[in-house]
């Protein structure tokens, strides 16, 4: 059944590529007009850099490249040393490529009793684009305990440096000297998703799930383009191989893959003068992994991937400022930028830029070298997808799992930290400063909120996902710097979506709060407060009273401060840290009690409904109309277009919902679940009437906590996975006049995902109104409650 089904769908992907592009199933001339039949699709032979086999390249007629059309470069490996061996499967390939009887997806299982398997995987794989699901891979192998089995799943939210993966080491109990585990630092450190169980067994278990194949290209390719722009800006060594080795987003770090200038290569005198005291010890490269020629031959690697950027990228410049009778040094602001993306899309069409990012590719997969291939899962394609491990030795278990995570400078060159998506960990981890035999802890930490001077600032998906599946979530905040918008962002998501009593707060670097006017500890935790307080009241201002009510509640018994987190200590009931750490740990239990029983029921009208679904689809089309600088509003700062170009390729292309700040669904997501929480905690009445507060609030929570489950989906489909098409189609446009046209592509995606309803409704918002009444309406009956008059 499965497979008549699914030849069903690929002869309808076969017949709407024909239909679009001139050509029918049976190779007849559409429309009886006579047309070229003969295609420039043909299979090449290819060295691959560094490994030693060879690999095959060409363009696949069914799949589109990045202008939109027929023609993506893919590129395989054949699996062979033998040349001879190679062409003969290359020779298969061209025999596909030139009849087009082959090209239909239904074909492949006659194919595979006629080519090689990996030539009928090289053509067949990816027609119909596939998604793995790494968090699915590893609940598969790794399931999560939950609260039927007395664990507590604790979610780490925090801003970059706030220090919330320092505290997991607390939680956990690894040495933050011999161990380093998980990984900190002031920067973006934490990049994938880690979950961490502690068990009573004495066996250390681990599944690391890895970012596909063309996430890892895809990324590869933006970092030589931004390499190769900072050669043509500034002509300087060290800011090409700045962006080179570090991506814009901070995620994806080649650095720690291939290595950078400064960690394999002795430092100038100048360069090691520091005022630190320990930094001998924290930077001894005799605790690297890579050997003195090991890291000979990384930097020379590293050098020549810098000369070949700055040729390619001198050639590219030059040639077309001349193509377009540019001159350079008198060009404005608009003639500079038409000629970076002119430069972008001939690159992308070069054959020397991608045979670079090929070897630099090729480096990049050999790095899954230093893993035991046994323990290493590979997709079709042969790229990893995941690794599993298991261990009672605990220094082994730390140092394995320590090369998917680590970002210590002396094995740059040997790190799989960027190609790494998720790590799940489970082993008889526990605090060192506990005398509980048994800790029952499930800590999911991931990347920081940013700093972002935006009050209306959204959270990330990845984050508010985890709201739902999650009995506590942990805030931690800069003590010396609290509560800015990201923070507060949060408080504010938590009450709109139901989840605010898995709250506590946690406020680090407690002990560089200092001043003549808050001279004790009491006073200096009241000035924190005061903070806190304040970002309360701005909740407050934006969800109503009882957003301010619930969130003051935490300041009893769910607010913890902390100093020197990243030092080692030991149980003293003198210590402030011990005994915040014993309270904060007893408070995260709590939150697994059984819930206040809701025995009341909220009724409600929805008359006025249509008008909190217009105000939230305005507050989210208005801003981003802004931003694509479709109209001026002197409160939103306007993208350069280069992120506008960037998000609209990871929401067509890498199944990713956001770029580097720019979160168009966590956007539309948050609008409407502030505005459907005004609407849910302001029922027309209560049944009974008279009911305890607490009663009245738990039921409230009940229905927008089911509310934000079914938001997250519905708009997760509606703004990305049914528009996949039309963002990768904006993302498509080149050269002059592109941006405004995205733009224009971008607002149309916008305004079919979420219509705003007006005073005469079109037949889109009103199906689009009806669509948030039935979700609302579900919402409201799981959370026991009544709707009156649904229209």
């Amino acid at each position: 059944m499965f497979l008549v089904v699914q030849i069903v769908l690929d002869n309808i992907i076969f017949e709407a590529y024909y239909q679009k592009y001139g050509t029918t199933m049976n190779n007849e001339p559409k429309g009886g007009k006579a047309i070229m039949v003969e295609q420039t699709f043909r299979a090449s032979l290819s060295k691959s850099q560094g490994r030693g086999g060879w690999c095959v390249i060409f363009k696949h007629p069914l799949r589109s490249g990045k202008d939109g059309k027929p023609g993506l470069r893919v590129r395989r490996g054949l699996g062979t040393i033998v040349k001879d061996e190679a062409q003969e499967l290359v020779d298969q390939l061209n025999k596909i490529l030139n009849d087009q009887k082959w090209w239909n997806p239904s074909e492949k299982y006659r194919a595979e009793k006629e080519f090689h398997p990996k030539i009928v995987s090289a053509f067949y794989d990816n027609i119909t684009p596939e998604h793995r699901d790494p968090w699915a891979i590893r609940n598969e192998i790794l399931p999560l305990p939950g609260k039927d089995e007395g664990y507590v799943k604790t979610l780490m939210v925090g801003t970059i440096g706030a220090g919330k993966t320092t505290i997991v080491r607390q939680f956990i109990g690894t040495d933050p000297n011999r161990e380093r585990f998980p990984s900190t630092s002031a920067a973006k450190t934490t990049t994938s998703n880690i979950e961490l169980i502690s068990t009573s067994h004495n066996v250390y278990k681990a599944v690391v799930s890895f970012f596909d194949k063309s996430y890892v290209r895809q990324h590869i390719e933006e970092c030589v383009l931004f390499a190769i722009m900072a050669h043509l800006e500034t002509k300087e060594k060290k800011e090409v191989e700045s962006k080179f080795l570090v991506h814009s987003e901070q995620r994806f770090r080649l650095s720690y893959l291939l290595g950078s200038t400064k960690s394999l290569s002795k430092l100038a005198e100048e360069d090691e003068i520091t005022d630190e005291e320990d930094f001998e010890k924290e930077t001894d490269v005799d605790e690297s992994e890579i050997s003195s020629n090991e890291r000979a031959a990384l930097l020379s690697k590293l050098n020549n991937y810098v000369s070949k950027i700055q040729i390619i990228g001198g050639q590219s410049y030059q040639k077309l400022a001349d193509e377009f009778d540019i001159e350079i040094e008198n060009a404005n602001k608009d003639e500079l930028e038409t000629l970076q993306e002119l430069i972008e899309e001939k690159l992308y069409k070069q054959e020397n830029f991608q045979a670079l990012v090929d070897e630099i590719f090729d480096d990049v997969e050999s790095k899954f070298d230093y893993l035991d291939p046994a323990s290493l899962v590979k997709d079709k394609s042969m790229w990893p997808s995941y690794w599993i491990f298991e261990s009672t030795d605990r220094a082994d278990f730390i140092k394995k799992i320590n090369r998917f995570s680590s970002n210590y400078a002396p094995n740059f060159g040997c790190l799989l930290t960027p190609l790494v998506e998720g790590i799940r960990v489970a082993g008889p981890f526990r605090p060192s400063w506990s005398t509980a035999d048994d800790v029952k802890l499930v800590l999911m930490d991931g990347e920081g909120l940013g700093h972002t001077p935006d009050s209306a600032s959204s959270i990330s998906t990845s984050v508010t996902k985890r709201f739902q599946i999650s009995d506590a979530i942990v805030l931690v905040d800069n003590a010396a710097q609290p509560m800015q918008a990201a923070p507060t962002a949060v408080l504010q998501s938590l009450v709109s979506s139901g989840h605010h009593k898995k709250l506590i707060v946690c406020f680090t670097h407690f002990d560089e709060v200092k001043g003549v006017n808050i001279p004790n500890v009491a006073m200096r935790k009241d000035h924190v407060l005061d903070s806190f307080d304040n970002s309360v009241v701005s909740v407050g201002k934006t969800l109503g009273q009882r957003a301010e009510r619930v969130l003051r509640s935490c300041k009893s018994d769910r607010i913890f401060f902390l100093s020197k987190t990243q030092n080692t200590f030991k149980p003293d009931k003198r210590s402030l840290i011990y005994n915040e750490f014993k309270k904060m740990l007893a408070a995260i239990y709590k939150t697994i009690e059984p819930p206040i029983p809701t025995n009341v029921t909220p009724i409600y009208d929805d008359s006025n409904l249509v008008l909190n679904i217009q105000k939230a689809a305005m507050e989210f089309h208005n801003p981003w109309e802004a931003k694509l600088k479709l109209k001026r509003d002197p409160r939103v700062k306007p993208e350069h277009w280069a992120r506008i170009k960037a998000l609209t390729r990871r929401l067509g292309e890498l199944n990713i919902d956001e770029y580097n700040g720019l979160q168009p669904v966590a956007d539309m997501i948050s609008r409407f679940q502030i505005h459907l929480y005004l609407f849910v905690e302001n029922p027309i009445s209560w049944d009974p009437e008279i009911s305890p507060e607490v009663m009245k609030q738990a039921s409230i929570d009940n229905i927008t906590q089911e509310l934000d489950s079914q938001l997250h989906r519905f708009f997760s489909e509606r703004l990305f996975k049914e528009q996949i098409k039309n963002w990768h189609q904006a993302y498509s446009h080149r050269g002059s006049g592109s941006t405004k046209i995205r733009a224009y592509e971008i607002k149309d995606i916008y305004n079919d995902a979420a219509p705003i309803p007006g005073e005469v409704p079109s037949s889109e918002s009103s199906v689009f109104v009806k669509e948030i009444r039935k979700i609302l309406k579900e919402a409201v009956t799981v959370g026991d409650g009544k709707i009156n008059s649904i229209v």
